[in-house]
């Protein structure tokens, strides 16, 4: 049986110089996705795009939902599907994501 793959993007805006003092957005991807395998092991790939990055211009879905005012940053992709948009980065809601990606 093939395991499926899941697609996890976490979508930032640039970290201000003047912010050194907190936990950077870096640090931040970093322990989302720790926290992700340690529920799924690795049945997902991570990626941390920050806002007018190339990665960013190149990812034309994540532009959009922003035009359309569905998403805010930071925010989180599984699949391309909205799975966290509040203003802050809700595992729970990421987990529960990717668990339902699982289940398809």
């Amino acid at each position: 049986m093939e395991t499926r793959t899941v697609l996890v993007e976490l979508f930032t805006i640039p970290q201000a110089a003047c912010d050194s003092g907190k936990a950077n957005w870096k640090q931040v991807a970093e322990m989302v996705k720790n926290q992700i395998a340690s529920r799924f092991g690795e049945v997902f790939v991570f990626s941390h795009i920050e806002f007018m990055s190339e990665q960013w211009f190149k990812h034309l879905k994540a532009q959009e939902m922003l035009e359309k005012n569905e998403v805010i940053f930071p925010f989180v992709l599984v699949d391309s599907e909205i799975a966290c948009a509040d203003k802050k980065i809700n595992v729970s809601k990421v987990n529960r994501a990717i668990q339902l990606k699982l289940q398809q």
